[in-house]
């Protein structure tokens, strides 16, 4: 029997939100067959869920509810054959996006059943990515070779895919360029940026609008700053340099973000952005809608770079975007044409994929594996690498063979003072001691990350946890709201102050005042940044953050609390940002049966966009 949606609300399938939708639609068109509202109901779940469609030949009930214990035996999901049909015979439902006369649901070939907004997005994403990766590059060949062997002129270690990551920047007009923590992305994108204003200026043209952006003020200052102290060391002219801007904004705020209309930006396809090179940093946090509002807002004569980290976890929003692009495909070598193409420029002699000989997204796409932050004796990545390759055995002998990994047990029998007392009191008791620029070393040096938000060991849980400990020690006096050593992250993006979403400062006392001030690190060379707590915009406490929260961020030592038991959001990927955000040690708390099932559990957003960008359509 097919469940109602007030059923499957009851089991915990679907929201109320889900529901109304569904019947919201069923009153559209008299008669909707149940199966049709019923998918409707788990298309509307699905973008809640971060997926881009409902997959409806994957679905199964039991995945789907809160607990399968409790799911009538007799309830299951219509048959995936007679499922499509009714779909295909409802005028809710379109086969394709006609935007003259959309309809709310749209059904793809493989039976992945999208809400059309989302539909169109994806659609219009993979037009402006696909007419990208297909034209031709204009390229001064001399200017070209000089600049390549100027500036990457270093042997050994990751400099060959870096210089391939550069080629392949200059002679395609859409790159995406992924690597882990230490493997020199921005470092490599200031050179390309050089390279393309060094080919401008070969051709005779102006110097190229560079666009630099990044999807929260924190990763936007970030890159600014890390372009601007690359770019110093480049062995270029110095107008080369001085073309190359060292200021990125958020995508939001390059749009034009406009509050009474928050789902339309100022630049789309008709006001493009007045830009010849659109950089995008952390594209891996990039949910779909927006990503394809900026493509196409990005001019189609235009290049356009994606930077990130296809291992990361996906945006918070629906969609995955490095993930779909790499899919399974990395690795399989370039068109026979892009090959002949750079040996005509260079000597460089690409990998040819025997199985796509036309050009295409694999000539896009590059990522880099070789770490200048971790040896080969680090334990850290002994174990990312494991975690990514879904090797839970290794991953186990990689924490039992090196010092600076551990596992330590956490479960049901433990709580926080137990587990985290003393790491607590080492690296957070002495905040409550020193100046302001040595409470937010401190805070570099050490941070406690979190799986979970809500559960007995989440985020909001061993914040009030260390507070209360630190407390109890004489550690901290925590008779406030804001109290000398506090420490606290931005959640919202202040323009006017400067602060934005992930921005982390302490609470303190300046020097020879008693008067409490919020303290922020300025850019490179700049002192602190100084504020009356009463003019903060919305922040929390940040002893503990997430894991999703920690993206980006680097800490020389961190504990990891994975939760009791395996969780829908405890995935490989999850692990590998979590343990990546340290340079010198991870302590891993939980039990070996939980990181098992993590590492084995990857991230699956279901969405077409892989296959579509690389031909893999099926009509079924």
């Amino acid at each position: 029997m097919i469940p109602s949606l007030e059923q499957l609300e009851q089991l915990g399938a679907i929201s109320r939100l889900d529901r109304h939708f569904a019947r919201a639609l069923g009153r559209l068109v008299d008669g909707s067959q149940p199966e049709v509202l019923l998918a409707a109901a788990l298309a509307s779940r699905a973008v809640q869920q971060g997926h881009v469609c409902a997959d409806l030949g994957r679905l199964d009930l039991a995945g789907l509810v809160d607990d399968p214990a409790q799911t009538p035996p007799d309830l299951e999901l219509p048959a995936f054959a007679s499922w499509r049909v009714a779909l295909r015979d409802s005028p809710l439902v379109g086969e394709s996006i006609d935007e003259d006369e959309p309809r709310p649901l749209v059904l793809d070939p493989l039976g992945r059943l999208y809400l059309y907004r989302y539909a169109r997005y994806q659609q219009r994403l993979v037009d402006s990515i696909r007419a990208r990766t297909l034209g031709p590059v204009e390229v001064h060949s001399e200017a070209l070779r000089a600049g390549l062997e100027r500036l990457f002129h270093e042997t050994g270690g990751g400099s060959e895919q870096q210089r391939r990551a550069a080629l392949i920047a200059v002679l395609r007009a859409f790159t995406v360029i992924s690597g882990g923590p230490g493997t020199g992305k921005t470092y490599t994108v200031a050179k390309i940026l050089a390279l393309l204003q060094e080919q401008a200026q070969a051709l005779g043209r102006a110097g190229l609008r560079i666009v630099l952006l990044a999807p929260t003020g924190k990763a936007a200052q970030r890159l600014g700053e890390s372009i601007d102290e690359s770019v110093g060391a480049l062995r270029c002219a110095d107008e080369i340099k001085a073309a190359i801007p060292r200021e990125a904004a958020t995508i939001h705020r390059a749009l034009g973000y406009q509050p009474r209309t928050p789902t339309q930006f100022r630049h789309d396809a008709d006001n493009p952005l007045p830009a010849d090179v659109v950089l995008v940093d952390e594209a891996s946090m990039v949910d779909v809608a927006l990503m394809a509002k900026l493509v196409v807002a990005v001019p189609p004569t235009s290049r356009l770079i994606l930077l990130g980290d296809k291992d990361q976890l996906a945006s918070v929003e629906a969609g995955a975007i490095l993930g779909d692009i790499y899919g399974d495909h990395q690795g399989e070598g370039y068109s026979e044409s892009f090959a002949r193409a750079v040996a005509q420029v260079t000597d460089d002699d690409l990998p040819v994929s025997a199985s796509r000989p036309e050009p295409g997204i694999h000539d896009c796409m590059i990522h880099l594996d070789f770490s200048y932050r971790f040896g080969d004796a680090s334990g850290i990545k002994a174990l990312a690498d494991a975690i990514n390759d879904g090797d839970g055995d290794q991953a186990v002998r990689a924490i039992a063979e090196h010092d600076d990994v551990s596992l330590r047990s956490l479960d049901a029998h433990h709580d926080l003072q137990q587990v985290l007392g003393d790491l607590v009191l080492d690296h957070y008791g002495p905040l409550g001691q020193g100046t302001a620029a040595e409470k937010l070393a401190r805070l570099g040096q050490f941070k406690i990350l979190c799986a979970h938000h809500r559960d007995r060991f989440g985020v909001e849980a061993v914040n009030r946890f260390v507070e209360q400990h630190l407390s109890d020690h004489g550690k901290l006096q925590i008779d406030r709201d804001w109290y000398d050593g506090r420490p606290i992250m931005i959640t919202a993006n202040d323009y006017q102050l400067e602060l934005f979403n992930g921005d982390v400062g302490v609470i303190a006392r300046p020097e020879g005042s008693d008067e409490l001030q919020a303290f922020f690190v300025g850019r490179e060379g700049e002192p602190l940044r100084q504020l009356p707590p009463a003019r903060l915009p919305p922040h929390q406490t940040v002893f503990a953050m997430s894991v999703h929260k920690s993206q980006g961020s680097e800490f020389d030592h961190l504990a990891l609390l994975l939760p009791e038991v395996a969780s829908p959001i405890l995935t490989r990927e999850l692990l590998y940002t979590g343990i990546t955000r340290a340079v010198q040690s991870v302590s891993l708390f939980g039990c070996e049966a939980v990181l098992r099932q993590a590492i084995d559990k990857r991230i699956d957003r279901p969405s077409g966009l892989g296959d579509a960008l690389w031909g893999l359509r099926d009509e079924g």
